[in-house]
């Protein structure tokens, strides 16, 4: 076997035990924040046989509100010995008043904390954030509250409710069976997204998403109403 070849395979060898050592893992895929709550405490274990610094980091997502600067971490650095746990706490600001669910964006990222004679990759998770305004009621299914109109070859998919609508991105027309993208997992309240259709549709079928964007059992029909 060549020698650069060797050299190869020993390098992502020695990539992989470096990712596998800095792995965690989140105690859910989304972080529900309550704002008549105190605190959201979140759990991170490391799951590898070295201690790893971990940063945490809150973003608004495009198109959003700009609500990240008002969600505190703490800590939003720590460092997590081999196989155990650590809380971070998720704070949002007093005097932030919703009148309506937000989306917001979670990154985890973390490094090995030995680094003397090796390298160590990042390794990064993104989970999606919610918050929930003080005393709001929480449907589990907030998909009832989409509408869907069709003007010509244009339909529109509208969250007309007070919470996001989490769903897989692409959707069935029917009749027709033809498969359409809305490009993201998400609608937020009040808002809308158009695709092009090849034809008049009655109803289409969407893969709705949990609270914690896992797949529910079971699809949802939505009527189409059409508009001139």
């Amino acid at each position: 076997m060549p020698k650069f070849i060797i050299k190869l395979l020993i390098s992502s060898i020695v990539l992989i035990s470096s990712l596998a050592h800095a792995s965690f893992q989140l105690e859910t895929m989304t972080v529900i924040l309550d704002a008549s709550e105190p605190r959201k405490v979140f759990s991170i274990k490391n799951l590898g046989k070295e201690p790893i610094l971990l940063s945490t980091k809150v973003s608004d997502i495009e198109g959003g509100d700009l609500l990240a600067q008002n969600v505190m971490i703490s800590p939003p650095i720590t460092r997590i010995e081999p196989e155990q746990s650590q809380q971070i706490n998720f704070i949002l600001k007093n005097g932030v008043n919703l009148s309506e669910e937000a989306l917001l964006k979670v990154s985890f990222q973390s490094v090995g904390a030995k680094t003397k004679n090796s390298t160590r990759m990042p390794i990064r998770q993104d989970v999606a954030m919610l918050i929930i305004p003080a005393g709001m009621r929480v449907s589990q299914s907030p998909w009832d509250a989409l509408i869907v109109k069709q003007q010509g070859d244009q339909l529109t998919l509208s969250n007309t409710g007070k919470q996001v609508i989490r769903l897989s991105p692409s959707f069935t027309a029917l009749p027709g069976n033809e498969i359409y993208n809305l490009g993201q997992f998400y609608l937020r309240p009040g808002e809308n997204r158009t695709v092009t259709t090849k034809r008049g549709l009655n109803e289409i079928k969407i893969n709705p998403l949990s609270r914690y964007g896992f797949k529910m059992q079971n699809d949802a029909i939505i009527k189409v109403s059409k508009t001139s």
